[in-house]
């Protein structure tokens, strides 16, 4: 035999030369090798027995040999340790195969059972009770001390008590922490199979680089993130488009729903912190501290490796985007020697918003990188069309600098190939963390670092939260928010004073000399997406707390707030609990209306009690009580109930000695019924999570529903969500072409039908139910139409003298100045007169000038119209000072109509109706509104236009009769 040639061609970091894991060299007279891109990979299986009927799998199902590496070509043999296909019967990537996730769970048990080198762990259970798994994979020797390592990383990551001296030599003792996450996007079905093999190589090969992988690195694999998608998804799959060979053909990839609230938008919950899966990880990372991590992603021909556009996120630390490029041109390279076409980097997403879940990593001083391969979702081999395929202005087939061996333009594709490109790429990457391990450690601790002398040396140090705001709920929860991100919260000992202001004993102090002090200027700095970025957002630009949770914050500039202000640190949950005022004669309780959003809540708790809201304001007890307080007998033993509310809403219930001489209305509680349709569950998710949080029963509804006659017989107030979709698709929903196509629960399908289920879910609504619709408010009952949900009213015909347009109005997440011009109108009850809403894209609404007193809350503080056209000026100012009574204080406007994010088209959302009450006959009515009130549990300072509207259902102000919209003439 002749010598196989171990030197490598590679670049090689920090002076280490161990054998390359993807690339190599033999001579091809070896008897051994033979000839063809088939055999080649037998140099480099010399290290292992080989598993030749898996083996021949994975080239059975490699459409073309240059989709595949020498490494992920074999499949090492084990005497002892199953390979999936020992297990399962077949190997990853086998046409026709996806694996469901508690086979996938089975699986690893059996795999961290038979090796030393695998520890199957738990990250936590979903929303529905599945096992999310955590495997650990690294030499066993490793395994044995991973205390040890867990604790180099964690004293690496408080640089406040590790001098750079110390920081050098536990990062040169220590090992990095990786970690990978699969399916976080359901039907992106490839990486969930694809770490089942990884795992197993890793943990059985003998090859020099596996070797040195496993001795340097603790790799910690997240194999389904979403363990719910995942079952509905494989089981989907099962039962609906596994025996379809083309994609052009084939029915929706996708059921309905994956997680139980969150659909694509799973990976944008790194702000909020709500779904399992998210908390899940960011407790992982607060446990292991992984010095990198990548999230494994599908819909980007062949192989996108994360770099982004930019503008990048401003707060991030340039070690990290350094350490973005340094990883990525890594990865390339290999991959470009191991001879993979069509991996690229640069032209896709922009790393600007922190809200992904591989921004976990990245918001807390480590790396977070994800990789887009191509996938089917499915296991099928099709031919895919890339020629009409573009990213960041340039044909996917282009040649670029940072494409520089483009994919043809049809290409023969199949899950094993998915499989090949996407282990080569994690293969590169963990050879990379292996050989600059010290160096990611020195990295991880030399961030924390920075982000604290930013702090000392840069404004702003610090952000002082007022204990003083009306809003004690919204407050208590934005403190336990920044908790939650693991960012400290300090309280003042006592008053003292800055040159940013005066503050009081109990407020509370977010230092910037912190460890995730970046993090801080990240949640609570304002954000401004630049004007002249050269590609378009590629999701919401703002995320700023203080804006989007209505809660005042103050940026200190002044230095001495670090060193002169005696502060202790926050240790416990924050809560502000009410109290239930007492006198000799109580006959009444009385809550003023700040807007607090736990009011509905209380509502609700109250629902056997009388609760009315007032219909002007008032003085009482020597306090005054804003337009819409509350108003509660005291009768029926409504003091016990008030107490737990008191407590849990963190309300104030004031004893009156004597009714108030005001106007009231009853808080009669609706019927509520929340309606999806079968093309988008995604926003109403959100609403589902948001009304269950905030205790409000609700009736969820489906195109079945719609159908049927007689709605108005059990709904008084019918909710949809934002949607994206056309009218078309509004009405008529997924084509039937595919139908009948039930989604429901069987012995065999045990994941369908639990949120929702319907014999079939083609065919939308149809137009019996617009017809249903229309009689339905015309017996009185409301729609709230949020978002892109309006189009359904005005461009239907179902409502008159509105009409819809985008106009060139791009808002993509951003606050967004507002004046309420309704003052009376109860949706603003709580409201100050000029205030904002977090507006993501849609359309926005107009009405004719006669039907101008139908719009509520518009878009700046310019008038509707102009001067000329506004003859009567509908309650219009321009800007200045005004003395309100009611609902808001002495309010100026601010001066900027942009308050966070990125606004084109301002002139034309100016003069546009933000929030639009259209009242019909008998009482019914369509709320309008023009931007996402409930935005993925975001805006939590929104919710109340929502919480208002259902409160307060039956008794909005109605138009005097000259005026009312049925009677105008045209």
């Amino acid at each position: 035999m002749s010598i196989f040639i171990a030197r490598l061609c590679a670049v090689v970091l920090l002076g280490t030369t161990p054998i390359l894991v993807l690339g190599y060299e033999y001579d091809e007279n070896d008897s051994e090798a033979g000839a063809g891109a088939n055999a080649a990979w037998r140099p480099f299986a010399r290290w292992d027995s080989v598993d030749e009927a898996s083996t021949a799998d994975i080239h059975r199902y490699t459409t073309e040999p240059r989709y595949l590496t020498p490494m992920v070509s074999f499949i090492p043999e084990h005497s002892v340790v199953p390979s999936p296909r020992d297990f399962l019967g077949y190997t990853v990537g086998t046409e026709g195969k996806l694996t469901h996730p508690r086979e996938e769970e089975a699986y690893f048990e059996a795999l961290a059972a038979a090796s030393a080198n695998v520890n199957l762990l738990s990250m936590g259970v979903t929303e529905e009770k599945r096992n999310t798994m955590l495997v650990v994979v690294s030499s066993a020797e490793n395994l044995t001390r991973m205390n040890e390592w867990k604790g180099y990383t964690r004293t690496l990551a408080d640089p406040r008590a590790v001098s750079e001296a110390q920081a050098r030599e536990v990062a040169a003792k220590g090992k990095p922490i990786m970690h990978i996450t699969a399916g976080l996007h359901s039907p992106e079905t490839g990486p969930p199979e694809m770490v089942m093999e990884l795992a197993y190589r890793l943990a059985v090969s003998m090859h020099p680089g596996i070797v040195e992988i496993r001795d340097s690195v603790i790799l910690l694999i997240t194999p389904i993130t979403d363990v719910d998608g995942r079952a509905r998804v494989v089981e989907w799959y099962e039962r609906y488009t596994k025996n379809y060979d083309a994609c052009e053909f084939m029915p929706p990839n996708s059921p309905p729903y994956w997680g139980k609230y969150t659909y694509h938008d799973n990976n944008r919950d790194g702000v909020q912190l709500t779904q399992k899966l998210t908390t899940n990880f960011l407790n992982s990372f607060n446990e292991w501290h992984p010095v990198y991590s990548i999230d494994l992603h599908e819909s980007v021909p062949l192989m996108y490796v994360s770099g982004g556009t930019g503008p990048y996120n401003t707060t991030l630390d340039p070690l990290v985007v350094r350490e973005w490029q340094l990883a990525a041109s890594w990865e390339l390279a290999e991959l470009q020697k191991a001879g993979l076409p069509g991996v690229w980097t640069w032209g896709y997403y922009t790393g600007w918003n922190p809200g992904y879940l591989l921004w976990i990593t990245n918001n807390r001083n480590s790396m977070g990188r994800f990789y887009e391969t191509f996938g089917n979702s499915h296991a099928g081999t099709f031919e895919r069309d890339l020629s009409n395929s573009s990213f960041a202005g340039k044909k996917t087939t282009s040649r670029q600098w940072y494409r520089p061996d483009p994919p043809d333009e049809k290409v023969m594709w199949s899950l094993r190939n998915n499989t090949n490109y996407m282990q080569s790429g994690i293969l590169a990457s963990l050879t990379f963390t292996a050989r600059n391990g010290s160096m990611l450690l020195y990295n991880f601790w030399q961030k924390g670092k920075n982000s604290i002398e930013k702090g000392k040396n840069e404004p702003p140090h610090a952000f002082v939260i007022p204990e003083d705001q009306e809003q004690r709920f919204r407050l208590a929860y934005l403190l336990n928010q920044l908790r939650k991100h693991g960012l400290e919260v300090h309280r003042a000992n006592a008053d003292f004073e800055l040159e940013d202001g005066e503050f009081n004993e109990g407020d509370y102090i977010v230092r910037a000399d912190q460890p995730y002090g970046n993090h801080v200027r990240n949640l609570l700095e304002t954000q401004e997406f630049p004007s002249d970025a050269q590609w378009r957002p590629y999701d919401d630009v703002s995320w700023t707390y203080g804006l989007v949770y209505r809660v005042k914050t103050v940026a200190i500039e002044d230095a001495v707030v670090l060193s002169d202000v005696d502060m202790t640190r926050v240790e416990e949950p924050q809560a502000f609990p009410g109290s239930v005022g007492a006198g000799p004669k109580v006959a009444a309780f009385a809550v003023k209306q700040h807007g607090d959003n736990s009011m509905i809540t209380a509502r609700y708790r109250l629902r056997r009690h009388n609760v009315t809201a007032s219909e002007e304001a008032f003085e009482a007890q020597g306090e005054s009580f804003p337009l819409g307080s509350w108003i509660i007998p005291n009768r029926g033993g409504v003091r016990g109930a008030l107490e737990d509310v008191a407590r849990d809403c963190m309300l104030n219930f004031v004893a009156l000695d004597e009714y108030p001489d005001v106007e009231t209305h009853a808080l009669d509680l609706p019927r509520i019924a929340l309606y999806h349709n079968w093309v988008s569950t995604q926003n109403d998710g959100w609403i589902r999570y948001t009304l269950e949080q905030a205790e409000v029963p609700y009736t969820y509804i489906n195109d079945d529903d719609i159908r049927r006659a007689g709605l108005r017989g059990h709904f008084d107030v019918i909710v949809m969500a934002h949607l994206g979709a056309s009218l078309k698709s509004l009405i008529h929903g997924r084509d039937t072409k595919f139908g009948p196509m039930a989604y429901t629960k069987t012995r065999r399908f045990g994941a369908h039908g639990v949120l929702d289920s319907s014999r079939d879910i083609t065919g939308g609504f149809g137009f019996r139910g617009m017809a249903n619709l229309e009689s339905y408010l015309d017996n009185g009952g409301t729609l709230l139409l949020m978002g892109g949900a309006g189009l359904l009213a005005t461009d239907s015909g179902l409502l008159r003298n509105v009409s819809s347009t985008r106009a060139g109005i791009d808002t993509p997440g951003s606050a967004i100045q507002t004046m309420v011009v309704r003052r009376d109108h109860p949706i603003a009850f709580g409201f100050e007169i000029i205030n904002h809403v977090f507006r993501v894209n849609g359309p926005v609404y107009t009405v004719p000038k006669k039907y101008d007193h139908w719009i509520v809350v518009k878009y700046g503080t310019k008038p509707l119209r102009d001067e000329e056209d506004d003859e009567e000026g509908e309650g219009e100012t321009n800007g200045e000072d005004e003395e309100t009574e009611g609902n808001a204080e002495k309010t100026a406007a601010p001066k900027k109509f942009m308050l966070s994010g990125f606004v084109d088209g301002k002139d034309e959302l100016e003069t546009r109706g933000a929030v639009i009450d259209i009242p019909r006959n008998a009482g019914g009515r369509v709320i309008l509104y023009s931007f996402n009130p409930l935005h993925r549990h975001l805006n939590h300072g929104d919710h109340n236009y929502v919480y208002n509207a259902l409160l307060h259902w039956n008794d909005f102000p109605e138009p005097e009769p000259k005026d009312h919209p049925m009677l105008a003439k045209d």
